[in-house]
C-alpha cells in the first residue's frame, strides 16, 4: 500500500475536527484568544446557533498588519516560543490551532488593529485560501466573522443539533467565559437579541448574577484558601441550591475552565450528609497552582489537564469547600443529650405476683396512679421544659390522644415500667398509657371511623407529625402522609392532563424567575408544554420569565424550584416521547404540591387521606418508588410485646 503525504488543506480540515467540533467551540477558541490579548470588553454575536455567522469582537491588543496573515497558518502562535515555555503555560491558547482550523471549514473574515499602527488589516480566507489581504480603517483590537461553518464539510454538518440546541451551546460557553473572567465585560447576542452580558467589575458574585440570577448570587459562600502552592477561591452555594446534575459545577484551572473527576469528588464529599442523595452542590471554584505543576497539553480543546500531585489538589478543594459550608449552621443540631429518664421508679409488681385479683375500680386507680407518675416526672424534668409547646397543665405534648377506643375490662392488670423514652416528639402523647374504662354500651365511641365499600378503618391519629396510624381488621397501618399525598395529586394530574381538563390557578401576584442562558431557551422552546401541564409562562425580559398561572398553591421558592426541575428534565430528556415527559414532570409537580412531612393535620384531613389511600387500589408507592403505607399486624405487635412466641 503507498504511503501518501496529505496535502495542507486535507491535514488542517483533519486537524480542525478536533479543535473545531461545533460552533461552540469555535466562540471558545475566539474568546480565548480575545483574553489573551489582553481585551476588556468583548462582543460574541451569533445567527442561527452559528452554524451561519459568527462575530467576536474585542478591544485588545490586536495583530500587527504583518502577521495578521501568518495568524491564521497552523502551529503560528505568540503564546510560546521554546520548548520550555510547554512547562510553564499561562496563557489559555498556546497550539497555534485555532485559525488555521476554523479557517480550512468556513468563509473567514479579519479586521485588526495595534494602537502603534495608524490603519488596521483585513484579510479573508476560504476553505483555508488566502482570498483578500488589504488595509482597513478600524478601532483597536480584533474583529472575526465565521461565515457558513463546515460549508465545505458536509459529512460534519450531519452531527449538528438544531439551531436552539447550538444556540445553548454557545450560551454555555459564554457563560464560562463570564464567569471565568469576571475582570472582562463579555456581551452575548443571538438573532439580534441580547442573550447575556456581565459588566466587567471583577467581582465575581456579579458574574453569577449575569450568568444564573439572582437567586444562585443571595445564596452563594465565598470560598478562600491556601495550601503551600495552591490556592481555590470563588464560591459554593448553600445547600439549599442543591441541583439534579453537575451542570452547575463550574471549575477553572489557571484561568482555564476545565472537567476533572478529582475536584468533583472532592466537592462531593464536602457535601456528604448535608445535600440529598441524588442531589449535586452548585460551586463556582479557581484553582490556581504553579505551571509547572500540571499538564494542559493533553487533549487539543484543553478541557483535560493532569496534575504532578492528585491528592494534595483534592486536599485543598475538599478543606476549601468544606471551610466555607462549615461557617454557618444550615440545620440546627439535634442535642443527642435530650433523652427523657425518670428517676424514683415506679415498679409496679409482675401480674403473676398479684395474690388478689382488683376490681374494676382498683385497676383503673393503679392504672392512672402510674400514668399521673410517669407524666409528672417528665413534666419536672428540664428537657421537658425546654421543648417547644410545653404546657404545665396539660404535659408538653401539642395534642392528647383522644382517639383511643373502649375496650372491655382487662382481666389483669397492666404494667408500667418507667424506662427511658427515646426520641419522643412534642406533637402526641405516645406515652400515654390505654385508659381503662367501665363498659358503657350506651357511651358513645370517641373513634373516628370511616367506612367505604369493603373497606373501614378505625383512625388513631398522627405521630411525628408526618405518619398516620390507623387500624383496619388485626392490622395497624403506618402511613407516610406526603408520599400518600403525592401520589394521590399525581394520579389525578395525570388524569387531567390526559383529558385535557388541567385547571391552572391564576397567581394573585405574578412571579419573575431569572434564568441562564441554557434554562431560558428550553422555556421558550417549551412554551406549549408547559401550558398542557397547567403552567402560564410568559417571556418577560433578555432571560426573565414570569409565571402568571400554575396547577399547584406554592410559596414562590417552592415554585421557582418546581419551575428550575421541570427545566431540569426538558433539558435531560429532550429525545423521550411526550408521555413520559409528562410523567416525569408531573412527578414533581405533584412532590411539590403534596402535604410534606412535619405538617400537623386536624382529624378530618387525616380522615380524608387515608380514605384516598383506601381507593389506590393495588398502588403502594409514591411516584418516585417509596412505600406509601406499611402495615404490622396484631400478631407481630403482640410477638414484640412478647405476649405471644
Amino acid at each position: 500500500m503507498k504511503i501518501n503525504i496529505l496535502d495542507k488543506q486535507l491535514a488542517n480540515m483533519i486537524a480542525a475536527g478536533e479543535v473545531v467540533e461545533r460552533p461552540a467551540s469555535a466562540v471558545k477558541e475566539l474568546i480565548e484568544n480575545s483574553v489573551d490579548a489582553n481585551a476588556k470588553n468583548i462582543i460574541v454575536e451569533i445567527k442561527n446557533g452559528g452554524m451561519t455567522y459568527i462575530r467576536v469582537t474585542d478591544d485588545g491588543d490586536g495583530i500587527h498588519p504583518d502577521d495578521a496573515v501568518t495568524a491564521f497558518s497552523r502551529h503560528a502562535t505568540s503564546k510560546i516560543a521554546t520548548k520550555e515555555d510547554l512547562e510553564k503555560i499561562c496563557t489559555l491558547g498556546f497550539r497555534g490551532e485555532a485559525l488555521a482550523s476554523i479557517a480550512a471549514v468556513s468563509r473567514v473574515e479579519m479586521f485588526t488593529k495595534t494602537k502603534d499602527t495608524p490603519f488596521g488589516k483585513n484579510v479573508v480566507f476560504e476553505g483555508g485560501e488566502l482570498m483578500e489581504d488589504v488595509e482597513a480603517g478600524c478601532p483597536d483590537g480584533t474583529t472575526i466573522i465565521i461565515r457558513n461553518l463546515f460549508f465545505n464539510t458536509p459529512a460534519r454538518m450531519k452531527f449538528l443539533k438544531n439551531d436552539a440546541a447550538e444556540t445553548t451551546a454557545v450560551t454555555d460557553v459564554v457563560n464560562k467565559m463570564i464567569l471565568c473572567h469576571p475582570g472582562v465585560a463579555i456581551k452575548l447576542i443571538s438573532n439580534g437579541k441580547n442573550v447575556i452580558s456581565s459588566h466587567g467589575t471583577g467581582n465575581v458574585i456579579d458574574c453569577i448574577h449575569a450568568v444564573y440570577g439572582e437567586n444562585y448570587a443571595n445564596n452563594m459562600l465565598d470560598v478562600e484558601y491556601r495550601e503551600e502552592f495552591i490556592s481555590v477561591t470563588g464560591c459554593t452555594g448553600a445547600f439549599s441550591l442543591s441541583r439534579k446534575d453537575r451542570r452547575h459545577q463550574v471549575f477553572f484551572l489557571n484561568g482555564r475552565n476545565i472537567i476533572n473527576k478529582t475536584i468533583s469528588t472532592a466537592v462531593a464529599e464536602a457535601y456528604r450528609n448535608s445535600v440529598m442523595i441524588g442531589k449535586f452542590p452548585v460551586c463556582v471554584l479557581y484553582i490556581n497552582i504553579a505551571p509547572g505543576l500540571v499538564d494542559v497539553n493533553v487533549h487539543p480543546t484543553k478541557m483535560e489537564v493532569r496534575f504532578s500531585n492528585e491528592k494534595k489538589i483534592y486536599s485543598a478543594v475538599y478543606w476549601a469547600v468544606k471551610e466555607a459550608i462549615s461557617r454557618t449552621k444550615h440545620i440546627p443540631d439535634v442535642d443527642e443529650t435530650a433523652v427523657f429518664t425518670t428517676e424514683n421508679k415506679t415498679e409496679i409488681p409482675p401480674q403473676t405476683e398479684l395474690p388478689i385479683k382488683p376490681s374494676l375500680n382498683e385497676k383503673h386507680d393503679i392504672v392512672s396512679d402510674v400514668k399521673d407518675k410517669i407524666r409528672d416526672t417528665i413534666m419536672k424534668s428540664e428537657q421537658a421544659r425546654s421543648l417547644p409547646n410545653h404546657l404545665a397543665d396539660k404535659g408538653f405534648f401539642s395534642q392528647e390522644i383522644k382517639n383511643v377506643p373502649k375496650s372491655e375490662p382487662v382481666q389483669t392488670t397492666p404494667v408500667f415500667r418507667a424506662e427511658p423514652v427515646r426520641d419522643v416528639q412534642p406533637q402526641t402523647d405516645i406515652i400515654a398509657s390505654p385508659v381503662v374504662e367501665q363498659p358503657d354500651a350506651r357511651a358513645e365511641d370517641t373513634v373516628r371511623k370511616q367506612y367505604l365499600p369493603n373497606r373501614d378503618f378505625t383512625l388513631v391519629g398522627q405521630v411525628f407529625n408526618t405518619y398516620i396510624i390507623a387500624q383496619t381488621g388485626d392490622d395497624m397501618l403506618l402511613i407516610d402522609q406526603h408520599a400518600a399525598h403525592e401520589r394521590i395529586w399525581f394520579e389525578k394530574l395525570m388524569a387531567e392532563c390526559q383529558s385535557g381538563t388541567i385547571s391552572p390557578q391564576a397567581l394573585l401576584i405574578p412571579v419573575v424567575i431569572s434564568l441562564d442562558g441554557h434554562d431560558f431557551n428550553i422555556v421558550c422552546d417549551n412554551m406549549e408544554f408547559f401550558g398542557e401541564i397547567g403552567f402560564e409562562i410568559d417571556v418577560f425580559g433578555d432571560s426573565d420569565i414570569i409565571v402568571r398561572k400554575v396547577p399547584m398553591e406554592a410559596e414562590d421558592d417552592v415554585l421557582r424550584e418546581t419551575v428550575a426541575d421541570i427545566i431540569d428534565i426538558l433539558s435531560k430528556n429532550s429525545a423521550k416521547p411526550k408521555h413520559e415527559l409528562y410523567e416525569k414532570t408531573l412527578h414533581t409537580v405533584a412532590c411539590k404540591r403534596a402535604i410534606k412531612g412535619g405538617r400537623h393535620l386536624t382529624a378530618e384531613d387525616m380522615e380524608h387521606l387515608v380514605s384516598e389511600v383506601m381507593t389506590l387500589e393495588s398502588i403502594n408507592t409514591c411516584p418516585h418508588g417509596r412505600p406509601i403505607c406499611i402495615r404490622m399486624s396484631k400478631t407481630t405487635l403482640e410477638k414484640q410485646f412478647k405476649r405471644i412466641v
